[in-house]
């Protein structure tokens, strides 16, 4: 059955709030840009790294984490994301440092709102800079999913796309939509990661190339100086499968199925991008009524004819 998101992306950077003048014109601007972001009624709105915080970069360790928000309850900053999430009925992504509850520090997080304003949960950075723990970042321990009406979110924060351990977490775990808030923009790695591990992936930066890529690696939505909020529709309802050995059975399933799948051919990469348009019949559906092979399956089977001949 086909699952469309609406995913938008904001890149802006607003600054610290040392004061609270500073923070009440940081929010203002945030709430401008949420309510840009809203118009297009995405399911869920990313924001960049650390896109608002209550100190200045210049204080102390100890300030920053003695100020970071205590979830769930939280402060200043979880109680505005929870009243735009609920205004806008999306789910919210927004990266700011949570406190650590046993008082050793504080995380850099990433906190999902749900349409109601709820803290679904938060993702921690599990791999942050060396420059980060030094001024009392504490990483998280491992790859986070969260369960949302449309499908299986994750998230991972600038510096940790650069670790395959981690990424090969979230395919373990079966990620559909892996959400990455940055203060870098990544690059080809990103594309890369979306096809390596079959996923689709949305980026929030502060500026430039944020995009939003599908498994094949296309880019379908990318922010510039002109344009810093994008927006993009997936279907998560979606699967790569290799071409040999299931051109006839894709072909049998075309034929059946007609404009209710679309199939689509990545030639230099000898795969079929196979989505389900059905009302009631999802992809894996139909790869398994005609015995479709997935490209996970078919590199799996090749390794066992390989240890065969050893």
């Amino acid at each position: 059955m086909a699952r469309f998101v609406g995913i938008s992306s904001i890149s802006f950077s607003t600054g610290t709030g040392e004061d609270s003048e500073k923070m009440r014109r940081a929010m203002s601007l945030w709430e401008s840009y949420i309510d840009t972001a809203s118009l297009d009624k995405p399911d869920i709105i990313l924001l960049p790294e650390i896109f608002l915080q209550n100190t200045a970069s210049s204080a102390s360790k100890e300030e920053k984490s003695e100020k970071a928000d205590l979830l769930p309850e939280g402060g200043e900053i979880t109680e505005f994301i929870s009243r735009k999430s609920k205004e806008h009925k999306t789910y919210i992504f927004a990266s700011y440092w949570r406190k650590d509850g046993k008082g050793r520090g504080r995380y850099n997080s990433a906190v999902l709102f749900d349409r109601n304003g709820k803290v679904v949960g938060a993702y921690d950075k599990v791999f942050p800079t060396i420059g980060e723990i030094e001024d009392g970042t504490l990483p998280g321990k491992e790859a986070k999913i969260f369960q949302t009406d449309f499908g299986r979110v994750g998230a991972i924060i600038c510096f940790d796309l650069n670790f395959q351990e981690l990424l090969a977490d979230y395919k373990n775990k079966g990620v559909e939509l892996l959400c990455m808030l940055s203060a870098f923009r990544g690059g080809f790695m990103v594309k890369s990661t979306a096809f390596r591990n079959q996923i689709f992936m949305a980026t929030s930066t502060p500026g430039e190339n944020s995009v939003i890529v599908d498994p094949l690696e296309r880019i379908l939505a990318e922010s510039s100086a002109y344009g810093r909020i994008i927006f993009a529709k997936i279907n998560l309802d979606s699967q790569i499968v290799h071409i040999d050995y299931n051109q006839q059975r894709v072909a049998d399933m075309k034929k059946k199925y007609q404009e209710y799948v679309r199939i689509e051919v990545a030639s230099p990469e000898a795969v079929y991008f196979i989505s389900s348009l059905h009302p009631e019949r999802s992809v894996q559906d139909m790869i398994k009524e005609f015995e479709v092979e997935t490209l996970d399956e078919y590199l799996d089977r090749a390794r066992r004819e390989r240890m065969k001949g050893i």
